[in-house]
């Protein structure tokens, strides 16, 4: 397993996406605009989650640049809450707060093709976790949504 994971992938797949969405933002403001979520306290909420997804991915890939060259399953920090939390939080915060902030369904899609990236990517990785650690990997927490009361009845 390389230190980048499915992370280069990822980034290859959602590209297109990517670029469809900011050439679409850039010649027309409106495009895929999301009407409904103009109103202040949305964005108040968008700027909460992206603050929240940035603490999050920053607090991950600290523990992961910790602990990955141990080669130990890593279960503390966030990894207790999920067991791809760097993932977890670009397809579950950072890129739909942006979408939130910008108003704009075209971002939002860029959470679903990640999302869907990840779930046909992640196999691999999966495979090899299971060989080196067993049950224990995949019955510690849940693949990508964060449950924090996980770890707290631990």
């Amino acid at each position: 397993m390389t230190l980048g994971g499915i992370g280069p992938k990822l980034a290859l797949l959602s590209l297109p996406t990517v670029i469809l969405a900011l050439a679409g933002l850039h010649r027309d403001p409106e495009f895929h605009h999301l009407e409904f979520l103009n109103l202040p306290w949305i964005q108040i909420l968008g700027i909460m989650w992206l603050i929240i997804g940035v603490i999050y991915w920053i607090a991950s890939a600290g523990v992961f640049l910790q602990v990955f060259k141990t080669g130990k399953l890593i279960t503390k920090g966030t990894y207790g809450f999920c067991r791809n939390p760097i993932y977890a939080s670009m397809i579950l915060f950072v890129v739909p707060a942006l979408a939130i902030i910008f108003h704009s369904g075209l971002i939002l899609s860029i959470a679903l093709v990640l999302y869907l990236g990840f779930k046909l990517s992640i196999h691999g990785e999966v495979i090899l976790l299971r060989r080196t650690f067993g049950e224990e990997y995949e019955k510690s927490v849940n693949e990508l949504i964060p449950f924090p009361w996980k770890t707290l009845n631990k």
